[in-house]
């Protein structure tokens, strides 16, 4: 029944196919794991670009008002 790696290969696939999770012949067993699950990678959306953030290196103060959301526009922003 067996003759190559070919007829073992064919067999294993349509045990997969047909649902068979284990197979016995002639003193050999084989125990078929569950498929491994596809990964779905959601599409990344483009970076959104902020048209008054400054272009400049921030100062720690800086990078924590606007890390909270602060817009550099506001009177209270770090200069």
């Amino acid at each position: 029944m067996i003759e190559s790696l070919k007829d073992l290969e064919r067999l294993l696939k349509l045990c997969r196919k047909q649902g068979v999770t284990e197979i016995k012949l002639r003193g050999c067993e084989f125990k078929l794991g569950d498929l491994p699950q596809a990964i779905h990678t959601e599409a990344v959306e483009e970076q959104k670009t902020f048209e008054d953030f400054p272009d400049r290196v921030l100062t720690p103060e800086e990078l924590m008002f606007y890390s909270a959301g602060g817009n550099p526009n506001d009177e209270g922003a770090p200069q």
